[in-house]
């Protein structure tokens, strides 16, 4: 081999090297990213994830987060899409179908727009060609956010177990109970020379009383993150996901903290380290988060999330001068006053550790084959606590709304969340199959197909049909398809009956006929002619869509009745009966 041969392989080593420095977050923190994100995925999306990943992956979609790192040499076109370079020192952001690999690259771009020198100076790339040493390792400012913060992290704090910090950042989101490097911060802010010592010695004290690290609330300020969260995963404009304000975010912490004491030639050490650690969390929190959002929103929710925004959409535009305030008041200021934007919240986050209790009360299951509903004998969760089903819940949450007074409503409650509850489940009562029979989940264990493709029973119920409505009759413009309904009943088929829609005694009265409606939809129209593993076409399709159609106007109009009533100056009827 002659010496030109030598040469060559000297610099493809040399650039092997250097290419894990314009990796974004580095493998670890993709993996995080990825991890935290299918921890939180609802049912139906972690299924289509799984669906959609190659079989090496064995259904573990942070197992190939960095795979966008691994082949962006062989797909050259995606270079560019790692990073944002924004002019120097300006400080800000202004953005002027293979579905396997969609998947892999959101994961991964996702993960890359939350790295804040991703979205970095364009002269120096990113921090990229901003040599600095790691304590005592020669590395650059970009490799520094990439890897060594979060290597350090692990290494100094988690006995370099990066499940370990994972489950950390997870207990974070949900609970509030911060990472330990919260903790070991605020030692190094106490008077002592020996900093390291300090913090190895109070980490020492929780591994010998056995506790794990991740399961200990070291730190609480007021609810850690989970306070956070509705903001993190919500989008103006009802998008999936909203890229600007992610990297809008991403320059403002470049400035603020990547580039700030880290000149050329410098050495980045415990003040560098410690007062970024926290923030490199709370961006890897933060992708999670949206990314699980994001795949959750591209998945199904009950009634889909086009079936629940209608509902909102209706019910705000029904609404008396009382309740519009009330709304707008209660509903956090990025939505605009726009409820509709977070009618699938409950969805979202039914999965959360802090929100598992809430699963139960999205549906009734009732005794096969009885057509019918009891509310004592139905009305519990699958370990028998009673009033745990979305019949219940509309009566707990709308007696917390009654509670409701500008500036002085009962502390114990948080008026916002009960109205997007309410909201929500107003959605989910009118939705036949979550009224449905125990032993097939309510339709969801009744595997069919619908026109071309695999589904159940109760994704057909859930969205299919609508989505089928919105592409053969209206364009897929889902505004058309409310404008429709609503139409037929302001001046259509349904005007003479909107009259006995609201007409009930009280509330108890009202929730319990509208899930006996349900019950009675799901007996003869839902299951009706319907067996595992047929076929469902045009007869299914054009005899059920009015039905949708019907309890999707019904739903509205009877939300925009408990608001009113709720917000309204008469509180008559409001309170629910006992049972």
């Amino acid at each position: 081999m002659g010496e030109s041969e030598f040469m060559w392989i000297g610099k493809a080593i040399l650039l092997l090297q250097l290419i894990p420095g314009i990796l974004g977050w580095g493998k670890d923190g993709h993996y995080t990213v990825c991890k935290i994100a299918q921890g939180y995925l609802s049912e139906d999306a972690s299924v289509a994830v799984k669906e959609l990943l190659p079989d090496s992956a064995q259904g573990d979609l942070a197992s190939v987060c960095s795979w966008a790192d691994e082949i962006r040499f062989h797909y050259h076109w995606s270079g560019p899409l790692h990073y944002i370079d924004t002019p120097d020192f300006r400080c800000n952001y202004n953005y002027s179908h293979n579905l396997t690999e969609a998947l892999m690259f959101l994961s991964h771009f996702i993960g890359d727009i939350h790295q804040p020198l991703h979205v970095g100076f364009t002269d120096d790339e990113g921090g990229n060609t901003i040599t600095v040493r790691w304590y005592r390792r020669k590395t650059n400012l970009h490799h520094v956010w990439d890897n060594m913060i979060i290597e350090s992290a692990v290494k100094m704090f988690y006995g370099s177990d990066l499940s370990m910090m994972i489950q950390a950042i997870q207990r974070n989101i949900t609970v509030g109970s911060c990472c330990l490097s919260m903790v070991i911060i605020i030692l190094a802010w106490l008077p002592t020379y020996n900093f390291h010592q300090m913090a190895y010695m109070y980490v020492a004290s929780l591994h010998d009383k056995g506790y794990l690290w991740a399961s200990v609330p070291l730190y609480r300020k007021s609810d850690g993150w989970s306070d956070d969260i509705l903001r993190w995963e919500s989008c103006s404009l009802d998008q999936t996901a909203c890229p600007d304000p992610y990297a809008s975010e991403s320059i403002n912490l470049a400035c603020k903290f990547a580039y700030r004491n880290a000149a050329p030639g410098s050495t980045l050490e415990d003040d560098y380290f410690l007062s970024r650690l926290p923030v490199v969390e709370k961006r890897l929190a933060q992708g999670g988060v949206r990314l699980a959002a994001t795949l959750n929103q591209t998945g199904v929710q009950a009634w889909s999330k086009e079936g629940h925004v209608m509902v909102c959409q209706i019910a705000q535009g029904l609404l008396e001068p009382d309740a519009a305030h009330a709304v707008q008041m209660l509903l956090p200021d990025y939505v605009n006053g726009n409820l509709s934007a977070l009618c699938v919240w409950p969805d979202q986050i039914r999965h959360w550790y802090k929100y598992r209790w809430t699963s139960p009360l999205h549906f009734i299951d009732t005794p096969d084959e009885a057509c019918n509903f009891h509310y004592k004998r139905d009305c519990h969760d699958p370990h028998g606590l009673k009033d745990m089903c979305v019949a219940g819940a509309i009566q707990n949450f709308t007696t917390q709304l009654s509670h409701y007074r500008e500036g002085t409503s009962d502390r114990r409650h948080n008026m916002t969340e009960a109205l997007l509850f309410v909201s929500h489940f107003m959605g989910d009562i009118h939705q036949p199959l979550h009224v449905g029979f125990t032993s097939d989940e309510g339709g969801n264990s009744i595997e069919l197909r619908w026109f071309g493709h695999k589904s159940n029973l109760h994704h057909v119920w859930d969205r299919e049909i609508i989505l089928t409505a919105a592409k053969d009759y209206y364009g897929k413009d889902m505004d058309l398809l409310r404008q429709g309904i609503e139409a037929n009943f302001t001046d259509g088929l349904w005007r003479e009956d909107v009259t006995s829609w609201t007409d009930c005694s009280d509330m108890f009265t009202c929730i319990n006929k509208w899930a006996v409606e349900s019950i009675n939809i799901a007996c003869h129209w839902g299951y009706k002619d319907v067996e595992s593993g047929e076929t469902l076409d045009d007869d299914y399709f054009n005899s059920r869509l009015p039905i949708v159609m019907k309890r999707i106007a019904q739903g509205g109009i009877r939300l925009a009745m408990i608001l009113n009533r709720v917000f309204g100056d008469s509180k008559e009827d409001v309170e629910a009966a006992s049972t």
